[in-house]
């Protein structure tokens, strides 16, 4: 007779400010000195191989179904060392008085869930899994998904107050978190809004008044509406360069590097699935975005200037300074785009020992890559 499978036992959550030297889970976040266990997808995470995913909320799960005994773990090494190492993360987790989390998001709160209410999220566990995947990525796997994605930062608002802090906003929701799962068009009031954006840019793809085009060696798809020429569409939901809500765009294409234009506006950016660590895929190394700044900026008539944040942004950003506005030919923007990405070396790793930075002197043919860009004048925005 098969072996009944056990119970886990459900976690309080705990402030992250509060936890001192209590032992605890951390999830979807970054390790701390009293952490008996992390699961996240962060750089530089010490979740255990065997757990990692792509969100932090699918290890959590992977963990919960370990310890209950549900399901097998998929083992990426031998079966006797992969034993021991699982043996000993079970033994860790038992140290764990509580479960926190540094900041609130969908995956986030979805992580806490799931060792909150560990009955409760493994009912719903392919949900919650794409609640995450919609929060991080905008990745929408189904529309009751991104209702309960869309109205998580509302809720919190609503209930925590305008401006409250993360543990605040993780003590208001997570006792609605069981029936937003359940019953999503019960909060209609607080994703419907966003839903309507997604919907508009869907709508736009369909009829192609934005057009996708993937450069699939380049990990690069580039996202284009309206003329050079004239005033952009903006449709609801558009953003940056993006005419229409980033998830319209993330849900249609798997590329993690996105040239957007719209009308004269554009924006070059980097998704978030780079900057984690994504198991499912090979995602390209980052590149530094200061130098094509500078490039782009030479490139400019009147002497614009393009900005980029800093290389260990979540999402790695590159656009015109002001108002986005450029006066480069969009052609010639995806070629240096794409020259530069085939070129550049990597800078931010996040399988990387000690940090996902990489040292300037570290990377791959930094003096060729660099060189007197780094001296220019034009400095990128932090």
């Amino acid at each position: 007779m098969a072996r009944a499978a056990a119970t886990f036992p459900a976690l309080p959550f705990a402030g992250y400010e509060t936890l001192a030297e209590r032992p605890h889970v951390m999830v979807d976040g970054a390790a701390r000195p009293a952490s008996v266990l992390t699961l996240s997808h962060w750089p530089q995470s010490p979740t255990p191989p065997a757990l990692a995913r792509d969100v932090s909320a699918a290890s959590v799960l992977e963990y919960v179904r370990l310890v209950s005994g549900a399901s097998p773990v998929q083992r990426t090494r031998s079966p006797a060392v992969a034993g021991r190492g699982l043996r000993e993360v079970i033994e860790r987790g038992r140290l764990a008085e509580a479960v926190t989390n540094d900041h609130f998001d969908e995956d986030g709160l979805m992580s806490v869930f799931a060792l909150v209410d560990p009955a409760a999220a493994l009912a719903a566990a392919g949900l919650v899994v794409a609640v995450a995947m919609c929060g991080d990525f905008g990745v929408v796997a189904d529309d009751t998904a991104a209702r309960v994605s869309f109205a998580i930062n509302p809720l919190a608002e609503a209930e925590a107050g305008v401006g409250s802090g993360t543990s605040e906003r993780y003590r208001a929701v997570l006792p609605i978190v069981g029936d937003l799962l359940a019953r999503p068009d019960a909060f209609s009031s607080y994703w419907s809004a966003e839903l309507a954006e997604l919907a508009a840019g869907r709508a736009a793809l369909e009829r192609r008044d934005v057009v996708i085009s993937e450069q699939p060696g380049l990990d690069l798809a580039v996202v284009a509406a309206g003329a050079p020429g004239d005033g952009g569409r903006r449709f609801p939901g558009a953003a940056g360069g993006l005419p229409v809500h980033a998830a319209a765009v993330h849900s249609a294409t798997a590329a993690s590097r996105i040239v957007a234009f719209d009308g004269p506006f554009a924006e070059c950016y980097l998704r978030y699935e780079g900057w984690v660590r994504t198991v499912s895929r090979r995602v390209p190394l980052r590149p530094d975005l200061g130098p094509l700044a500078a490039q782009l900026s030479a490139e400019e008539p009147s002497g614009l200037e393009w900005e980029a944040n800093s290389v260990g942004a979540i999402v790695g950003r590159l656009h015109p300074s002001g108002d986005g506005r450029t006066e480069i030919d969009r052609e010639r923007i995806v070629a240096i785009i794409g020259s530069y990405l085939a070129s550049a070396p990597p800078a931010w790793d996040p399988w990387r020992e000690g940090g996902g930075l990489i040292p300037l002197r570290a990377r791959p043919g930094y003096r060729s890559a660099y060189g007197r860009r780094l001296r220019s004048r034009r400095r990128p925005m932090v």
